[in-house]
């Protein structure tokens, strides 16, 4: 009996050093980690750790990021409290509280002793990486700043988990309502979800591209009154990305728009669409062109003012097209439904290209490789309203005539439609050869290559 008690004696204290000593040593494992990731934020970011003080079973951090802006370097520093595992969340749990400067005060008045926005990070036993992160609602508050003007804040809800090299993530606001004298934006029940690739080394994985997405918002209503703008709207939209191995990536999208109201100067009158449905569907797009695009656009430097970004944005899209012409890339665009109240109108629009054969820029021998059928119908009322819009004094009906009369529309009933079908040889509208017209595209597309 004795042994047995000494045996049981001297595994209980194995199993005491072992438990007390497991925070400790996870504790250096999770500091490692954590560093390492703050250095891989840092590529986007700049972010560093400012403080680590490690202790058994948990350890405190700040990360300091400075995000530069037209007003100058914007420094934000996150506090960040570590639980040491091996407990039941798994290896590791960071409490995370941001901590806004100088700005914290005005945070403060809208928040109170609350933190404006607070996340928990757990890294479980098989290394998977949970985020949740929330920011609390406030009522009806003025804003010091605008006086005359209130916020109301709904609050905020997320999640992220990587697991592996896979990502999904959703994003929850419920409402945020501005008001003053010379603006409105309400926003209600704004959801955003996604799942795909990701993780530290994307894009440079073999499944970078594979991604589900969808955003739903109930109502967005936004009133500028200084400007004279309106815009009121409801939107589901979803998509999908997917490697299609050696036929190439594909993406598959679509949205559909409910109550939309559009009010602007340049509009002779409101834009009212009480829905629309519209789906996108591109094909073959090359892999590595694709990859390289990704990474190009989240290197693209924001600090710059708006015409620098656009024209290094501009350079990226046009180096990319080149690379997906010497391809067989393939785009179908449709309108399945546009509903107003001066008609509807349906369409679609499908356009191909066959593969290289001879050598030469893809850009100058798109042409004869190209293939195009656009399919329109609309009611002759919703054509001369669009005419107007923008233009009071255009006269659509003289305008519709010309166009049925040289057979670029054809009428059917009380409605228009137009049939497009181009390829190498000819480009036919509604049934007839149009070479003149035809003879235009190539001054078109040496002005895009140009």
């Amino acid at each position: 009996m004795g042994k047995t008690t000494g045996i049981i004696g001297t595994a209980a204290v194995i199993i005491v050093v072992a438990g007390a000593a497991a925070p400790w040593y996870t504790g250096k494992q999770i500091e490692q980690e954590f560093r390492h990731g703050v250095a891989q934020i840092s590529d986007s970011a700049p972010t560093r750790v400012i403080e680590y003080d490690r202790g058994w079973r948990t350890s405190d951090a700040v990360t300091r990021t400075v995000i530069d802006t037209r007003e100058g370097p914007w420094q934000i520093d996150v506090h960040h409290h570590i639980t040491h595992g091996p407990w039941g969340f798994g290896w590791a749990r960071i409490d995370s509280v941001p901590d806004f400067g100088d700005q914290q005060t005005t945070v403060a008045h809208y928040f109170g002793d609350r933190p404006a926005l607070e996340a928990t990070t757990t890294v479980g036993f098989g290394n998977d990486v949970n985020v949740d992160w929330q920011s609390p609602a406030f009522d009806d508050t003025e804003i010091p700043e605008s006086p005359g003007a209130r916020l109301v804040w709904g609050g905020m809800k997320g999640h992220y988990q990587l697991d592996g090299d896979r990502t999904t993530s959703s994003v929850s606001i419920p409402s945020l309502d501005f008001q003053s004298d010379d603006a409105t934006l309400t926003l209600n029940a704004l959801k955003m979800d996604s799942s795909g690739a990701g993780g530290p080394d994307w894009p440079n994985m073999d499944n970078f591209w594979d991604a589900r997405f969808r955003t739903t918002l109930n109502q967005l209503n936004l009133q500028d009154k200084a400007e004279s703008v309106t815009l009121k709207l409801g939107l589901d939209g979803q998509g999908q990305l997917r490697d299609n191995g050696d036929d190439g990536l594909s993406m598959n999208a679509s949205w559909q728009i409910s109550n939309l109201l559009m009010k602007d100067p340049t509009l002779a009158e409101p834009l009212i669409v009480n829905s629309a449905t519209q789906t996108l569907a591109l094909k073959h797009l090359p892999r590595d062109a694709t990859r390289r695009l990704l990474t190009e656009l989240s290197d693209v430097d924001d600090s710059l003012d708006e015409d620098q970004v656009s024209g290094q944005v501009q350079n990226i899209m046009t180096r990319y097209l080149l690379e997906a012409l010497k391809g067989t890339p393939s785009a179908e665009i449709t309108v399945a439904g546009l509903n107003t109240p001066q008609g509807s109108l349906e369409g679609k629009l499908a356009l191909n290209f066959r593969s290289m054969n001879t050598e030469g820029e893809p850009l100058a021998t798109a042409l004869e490789r190209g293939n195009l059928t656009l399919d329109m119908a609309s009611d002759r009322t919703l054509l001369t309203h669009l005419m107007t819009l923008t233009d009071p004094n255009a006269r659509p009906e003289q305008t519709l005539a010309g166009l049925e009369q040289e057979g670029l529309l054809a009428r059917d009933g009380d409605r228009f439609r137009m049939d497009i079908e181009m390829n190498s040889q000819d480009l036919r509208v509604n049934g007839e050869s149009h070479p003149e017209l035809y003879m235009m595209l190539p001054l078109l597309l040496m002005s895009l290559n140009g």
